[in-house]
């Protein structure tokens, strides 16, 4: 598993006010057909949990949290998931995760994000739109997330609309700041992620990062 930089991707869409800020552990590659060691672990995790695995996935996960949002300008104060299709589920293995991975940090496990109804897979569907009309309305918040930092992690974003969403849930409801974690990354739209990132930066730099970048592109076409 190649962690040690990280990814980070920033997902804007025309149908969102808010961006979704994510880092990844590694890329899914979703047609490897379990020749990819990553995506093969992950996808053995979500669905049978893994002690060995889940112990992996919670050390790389602390020197992610550790890295991007210790030493961070913000001050983070939770992590929440995104809830699976099903209403009111959250998958029991990523909580697990979720648990361990914020052992000896100053970040609690707190599970903000409901699914008021149970809809269809999101990577099940073909199109934006789909995906978009499957989730609408689909998620609220339980307890306060006003004034909060939150970070929002989910086991996989390919098309980050569900990432899309749970930022845009949490700041409609008054989070101050939302970030995104994941352990795998979709490969289709790889070629605009960073990958070069610094040992030392974090994920405000990033954002900012990323911001410098578009803005340079506007301006070139």
């Amino acid at each position: 598993m190649e962690t040690n930089g990280h990814i980070y991707r920033g997902i804007d869409s025309k149908f969102f006010d808010n961006r979704a800020n994510i880092l990844g552990l590694d890329y899914y590659n979703k047609q490897s057909m379990g020749e990819d060691d990553f995506s093969r672990k992950q996808v053995w995790f979500y669905v049978y949990g893994d002690e060995q695995i889940q112990k992996e996935f919670a050390i790389e996960l602390r020197r992610l949290f550790a890295r991007r949002f210790e030493n961070d300008e913000t001050e983070w104060d939770a992590l929440t998931l995104v809830p699976t299709h099903v209403k009111d589920e959250v998958n029991p293995n990523m909580r697990d995760l979720a648990e361990d991975a914020v052992k000896g940090s100053d970040l609690e496990y707190n599970q903000v994000l409901r699914r008021t109804e149970t809809i269809q897979e999101n990577h099940e569907l073909d199109t934006m739109r789909e995906k978009l009309l499957n989730l609408e309305g689909s998620l609220e918040i339980q307890g306060t997330v006003e004034g909060k930092n939150v970070i929002v992690m989910d086991n996989i974003s390919l098309s980050g609309s569900s990432m899309n969403q749970a930022v845009e849930v949490l700041k409609r409801n008054g989070a101050e700041k939302v970030a995104c974690v994941t352990l795998g990354l979709g490969e289709e739209q790889k070629d605009s992620d960073i990958t070069d990132l610094d040992l030392e930066d974090t994920i405000s730099d990033l954002e900012e990062k990323i911001t410098v970048e578009q803005t340079k592109q506007n301006q070139t076409n």
